[in-house]
């Protein structure tokens, strides 16, 4: 048995050996992987105004001091020189930071008063309570900055999801392990559990959660999972057999997981994955992020037809369908309550929460935008989805799919399967933030000098185009203009994408 803390803490060492034998980009990608994956979870060290340092956040700490240390070493290499500063350049990427980073103060400020249910006191919130939730802010967001400024290129974003699928196909021994055993890792390892229960009774079975926070979290890790193995099927010609077969085991394991929501997901992106064009994936996602950023506003106009999905779902499981509609019901008395402070919400210590006379609770938050809304308000909904879904409709509105790379649209779909299952849980994790941050950093390659394709320019010369240097050494190279290439199909794999992470 590992003592949570020691494993926590341990973990620097971990990252240590990963940068060191590994390319910084690979380890990056498995030190931000592992440590989501395999750390304890609902353990950490809560330091005075200082962020809570647990499973979310250690990871990302030691990638980036390893990544700094080898900052002379990543500038003196051309073709892997990350993107520069370590903010997004496109403004409206910069002004959604600020509303997440500024608007977690501005809740504070506007929160001041407590909240008093007869016997139950709610305290207002303190400057003190401002600059925890800014610093609190900035580490959610730094697993997207690091992935923005290092996972950016063309063989950047193969390896995120050639990591991926590789993470979820070793993740299905333990999965393997729990569905038989029941899920005991996490206490044989490091002596609790982390959850209910009753919450992995499911089917006259276990729905297993290893060491994340829920089964659901471990669904919906396994549905990427599942749409980068089948992308990356047609990215890698040789070894198109073998990710088909890594789909369709991992499917397997999804099922057995017992998660409909999920399982849901990857019966609609799947198709597109394994058929569909660049294009028609980018644009699926595309209206997929569309309808979720717009999801708040249209359920408040009652435009979506909850009702409806209600009777649905008795047809298939009558216990399935009251508590969907007992979801409906707390999702429009916690929507009505956030509307009493729209702008920047009501803030922490559940003070977003609804209670009775007698200061009961009467809320169930399930859905991360209920949670969003509540506490940060629409400017907080609006930074925290809109940095999210941003990336993804940006690069379906560009022309003829200029400066995209071919793992670009399975990044996006990746990304739109999480940002559905956000509407009835809660499962934004940094790994959530790896893809978004991956996508975003690829509106940095504008069209105008966009890197050439495989065929044309040779592995050493593949720059990030936001340094003009490397347009002009790709036209020198190839005797082409790289301007406006055209991604129209999946390129075949090269030495250097089927190198092993």
């Amino acid at each position: 048995m590992i003592p949570p803390l020691t494993a926590l803490f341990g973990f620097p060492v971990v990252g240590l050996i990963l940068f060191r034998t590994l390319k910084p980009r690979t380890a990056l990608v498995w030190t931000l992987l592992l440590g989501y994956l395999f750390l304890p979870h609902g353990m950490g060290w809560n330091p005075p105004l200082l962020p809570t340092i647990d499973k979310d956040t250690m990871p990302s700490l030691v990638a980036l001091v390893c990544l700094l240390a080898l900052a002379r070493r990543l500038a003196a290499d051309p073709a892997n020189a990350p993107l520069p500063g370590w903010l997004p350049r496109h403004p409206l990427a910069r002004l959604l930071i600020a509303a997440i980073v500024l608007g977690a103060f501005l809740t504070v400020i506007t929160n001041r008063d407590p909240l008093v249910y007869g016997p139950l006191r709610l305290p207002g919130l303190r400057l003190y309570d401002g600059f925890s939730a800014v610093l609190t802010a900035s580490m959610m967001l730094l697993p997207m900055l690091l992935a923005r400024k290092y996972l950016a290129s063309d063989d950047s974003q193969k390896l995120v999801v050639r990591a991926f699928c590789i993470a979820g196909l070793i993740y299905t021994l333990p999965i393997i392990f729990e569905l038989v055993m029941s899920p005991q890792l996490h206490r044989m390892v490091y002596g609790y559990f982390p959850s209910s229960w009753k919450q992995v009774l499911r089917g006259g079975g276990y729905r297993p959660l290893v060491f994340l926070k829920h089964g659901l979290w471990l669904a919906i890790f396994m549905c990427a999972c599942i749409l980068a193995a089948a992308g990356y099927s047609r990215i890698d010609g040789k070894r198109r057999v073998q990710f088909l077969a890594a789909t369709a085991w991992l499917l397997l394991i999804l099922v057995a997981c017992k998660s409909l929501t999920a399982l849901i997901i990857v019966l609609l992106l799947l198709p597109f994955a394994l058929l569909a064009s660049l294009r028609i994936q980018l644009l699926v996602a595309a209206a997929v992020s569309a309808a979720i950023l717009l999801y708040p506003a249209l359920r408040g106009a009652d435009l979506i037809p909850v009702d409806r999905a209600v009777a649905i779902a008795d047809a298939i499981d009558p216990i399935r369908a009251g508590s969907l509609k007992y979801r409906i019901f707390n999702e429009d008395q916690l929507l009505a309550k956030a509307n009493e402070r729209p702008l920047f919400g009501w803030g922490g210590y559940s003070r977003q929460r609804i209670y009775d006379d007698r200061g009961n609770d009467q809320s169930t938050t399930d859905g991360l935008w209920t949670i969003v809304v509540g506490e940060r308000g629409w400017v907080g909904y609006l930074g925290r989805f809109g940095l999210l879904c941003l990336p993804i409709m940006l690069l379906a509105l560009r022309r003829r799919d200029a400066g995209l790379t071919s793992a670009t649209p399975v990044l996006a779909l990746m990304l739109a399967g999480n940002l559905i299952d956000l509407i009835p849980n809660a499962g934004l994790t940094p790994l959530t933030w790896i893809i978004a941050g991956s996508l975003i950093g690829r509106l940095e390659y504008r069209t105008a000098d966009a890197p050439a394709t495989e065929a044309e320019v040779p592995a050493a010369s593949r720059t990030p185009s936001s340094t003009r240097f490397a347009a002009g050494h790709a036209r020198r190279r190839s005797g082409k203009a790289a301007a406006g290439v055209r991604y129209s199909r999946f390129s075949p794999a090269t030495p250097e994408d089927t190198d092993a992470v």
